[in-house]
């Protein structure tokens, strides 16, 4: 793999990346980029066409449909499960030795994923403080990477990041982690450092690094979740364009004259008078009488209703009782949350292995993000329905527990099996 060359998954997703930062990124970014975005009409003039844009509106509906999402997730408390030693407690407050909690790092992980399709996180050890730290990287960040078999796993065997001026290689050269950084001198990029990653003396016999997508931690290229979205977001700013531009021309009433003298100053105003001494001299306005431009409005309308349409089934939770199993499963955006709680887990439990040592796929730590995108908070009568079915019998203490919690009952944080112990512990106390 070499060192300066990027994967063919990140050259044939760097375009639809730039088009989605910056459409997320709103109006001033969009209009940025000038024709990217917004052709130029047929023998139009640079003036013409600044005109043209400036009066254009961009509709930010991707970025707060983002926002709506994180939001969603985030509206319950992550539960992180982590062993309780001191170190693994800090890591858990502060993990990238900014003062960034786990679940802040995750909000900002996730964030990415859904607007990218893609971020990554590297785990080291800073031997000073004698404890772990993680950095999050961009998809533009890692440029590439390679896979291969080892035993019956496919493992993570190189990856190159781009930090700033310089670029980073890990890759295994057997069963030793190189980390190898190198610096460009005279257009070629040349090796500066070169260590072997060890932990207590021993060399990693793995890449601490992790893939987060919406489909999983492998490092193929997915769809990006937002990207129906983005596409109708930037159909909708074209239309706007065209419906003002229409409206700039065609709505303001235009004075018109016959018969009077080509040099007499003519000014419009209630003070002022137009009169002629030539015989038939008339005067009046020109107004847009047209249906064009209501045809340009009912398709912003239109684009509007589909990308409402759009961010809602990205909510959907479930398939239906018609799934695999009969019991639905998980679609859309719980399936990315899902795959999300996975590779973030997958960050802890290298964290772990760091403080602890012992085999990777041993370690217990782990991170759950909230999935039921769908659910509300319960009223009181439905409290009062869900305790009434519990005490006819009509269904468990731990139904009940279950649906209180989904309904928003329970102490954010709180698991059933803790209410569950909670209920018990007053039981017998009292």
């Amino acid at each position: 793999m070499d060192v300066n060359s990027t994967h063919p998954d990140y050259d044939a997703a760097a375009p639809q990346w730039s088009r989605a930062r910056d459409v997320i990124a709103g109006e001033d970014a969009v209009k940025a980029a000038g024709e990217k975005y917004l052709p130029r009409l047929d023998s139009q003039s640079e003036e013409e066409y600044a005109a043209y844009k400036a009066r254009a509106s961009f509709f930010g509906a991707t970025a707060r449909t983002l926002e709506e999402y994180l939001d969603l997730i985030f509206r319950r408390t992550p539960l992180t499960s982590l062993p309780s030693s001191d170190v693994m407690r800090g890591f858990a407050s502060d993990c990238d030795r900014w003062g960034t909690s786990v679940a802040q790092y995750a909000r900002r992980i996730v964030s990415e994923v859904l607007s990218v399709g893609r971020a990554g996180s590297l785990m080291l050890w800073d031997e000073a403080a004698r404890r772990p730290w993680v950095s999050s990287w961009r998809a533009e960040e890692i440029l590439n990477w390679s896979v291969d078999w080892i035993g019956r796993r496919v493992v993570l065997v190189g990856v190159v990041l781009k930090d700033g001026k310089r670029l980073r290689q890990f890759r295994l050269e057997g069963a030793e982690c190189v980390h190898e950084t190198f610096v460009q001198v005279d257009e070629a990029w040349t090796l500066e450092e070169r260590l072997a990653l060890k932990r207590d003396g021993v060399a990693l016999s793995f890449i601490p690094f992790v893939f987060h997508g919406p489909r999983g931690s492998l490092p193929e290229r997915s769809k990006l979740p937002l990207v129906d979205i983005i596409t109708e977001n930037l159909d909708h700013y074209r239309l706007d364009a065209d419906y003002k531009h229409g409206l700039h021309f065609a709505a303001l009433p235009t004075a018109w004259v016959s018969g009077f003298d080509k040099a007499a100053p003519l000014r419009i105003g209630s003070s002022t008078a137009w009169v002629s001494e030539v015989p038939g001299a008339s005067a009046g306005f020109l107004e847009f009488t047209g249906a064009g431009l209501a045809h340009l409005e009912r398709a912003m309308e239109k684009v509007e209703r589909r990308m409402s349409l759009l961010g809602a089934r990205m909510l959907e939770s479930e398939a239906g009782p018609d799934a695999k199993g009969g019991e639905g499963e998980l679609c859309g955006l719980a399936s990315i949350v899902a795959n999300l709680n996975a590779s973030v887990s997958r960050v802890l439990q290298v964290a772990q292995w760091w403080v602890e040592g012992d085999e990777l796929d041993a370690q217990s730590a782990s991170f759950t993000m909230n999935t039921d995108l769908g659910a509300r908070a319960m009223s009181g009568e439905e409290i009062t329905a869900v305790v009434a079915a519990w005490r006819s019998g009509a269904i468990s203490r731990d139904s009940m527990l279950e649906r209180l919690k989904r309904g928003e009952v329970l102490p954010d944080g709180r698991s059933v099996a803790q209410e569950r112990a909670l209920i018990y512990r007053k039981a017998v106390e009292g």
